[in-house]
């Protein structure tokens, strides 16, 4: 059971990000490492989503710091 829901969310992860990849025009559709990244990401879920969760929330409160500088 553990082993069914694992490869569901990993399915429903790849899905989210291929469709993501496949929408941004900066990436090349013909880079290897892309098509890599894209596979292995969803198969190690438990490890990077977290991880890129933290990484957007850390990119958004530079944007919101430097904008509370730009104020003062």
């Amino acid at each position: 059971m553990i082993i069914i829901s694992y490869f569901s969310i990993a399915l429903i992860v790849f899905l989210v990000w291929f469709k993501s990849f496949w929408n941004d025009k900066a990436t090349s559709k013909k880079d290897l490492i892309s098509w890599i990244a894209l596979v292995l990401g969803p198969l190690f879920w438990p490890v990077v989503l977290p991880l890129s969760l933290l990484q957007i929330t850390s990119k958004k409160s530079a944007v919101q710091a430097a904008q509370s500088e730009q104020k003062l």
